[in-house]
């Protein structure tokens, strides 16, 4: 497995409130994706950020995902390769 964690740092509450609405269809619109396996929306505990931890069966899964209409749609019109984001991406070695 393959999992791929992004950090977004919240602005103000109506910034968080906007992540929690758009985030919250995540996990079934994403059942649709190829080798898609889950998706959570982390909250840290003070307020600063929010962390979309999304897991797929392969590197190039996540790839593929990348470069689909389903990851445009969902961002706004943009590839998974035009920047904005530095995710932290692991191998899930136990889990």
């Amino acid at each position: 497995m393959y999992q791929v964690n992004n950090r977004i740092d919240i602005r103000s509450p109506e910034h968080l409130a906007e992540l929690k609405e758009r985030f919250a269809k995540a996990p079934e619109s994403m059942k649709q994706v190829p080798g898609f396996i889950s998706f959570r929306l982390l909250e840290a505990e003070d307020g600063s950020h929010v962390i979309a931890e999304t897991v797929f069966d392969s590197p190039a899964s996540f790839r593929t995902w990348l470069e689909s209409d389903h990851f445009r749609n969902a961002h706004g019109g943009r590839s998974g390769n035009a920047g904005g984001s530095n995710p932290a991406r692991y191998f899930v070695v136990i889990g």
